[in-house]
């Protein structure tokens, strides 16, 4: 049901209160929690994305982009 709406274009709509963490009768929303194996599930999948991702190298227009504040600053200093 909820896949139609997404391919007709609209999305479900939500009950009153929850965008802003509230419950229908104004009472504070309670946290939402997950099955402690799907918890861990998703926290070893973020491991090994986040691991693999510190290991690939800095693409170098990311370096040089990080260095252009440092030159401006140097440039200016000796004015």
């Amino acid at each position: 049901m909820v896949a139609d709406s997404l391919k007709a274009g609209t999305l479900p709509e939500e009950p009153d209160g929850l965008e802003d963490g509230q419950s229908v009768d104004g009472e504070p929303a309670p946290e939402p929690t997950l099955p402690p194996r799907i918890a861990a599930y998703l926290g070893e999948q973020l491991q090994a994305f986040y691991a693999h991702l510190m290991s690939a190298p800095v693409p170098d227009r990311l370096v040089q982009l990080l260095e252009q504040p440092d030159r401006k600053g140097s440039a200016s200093d000796g004015d």
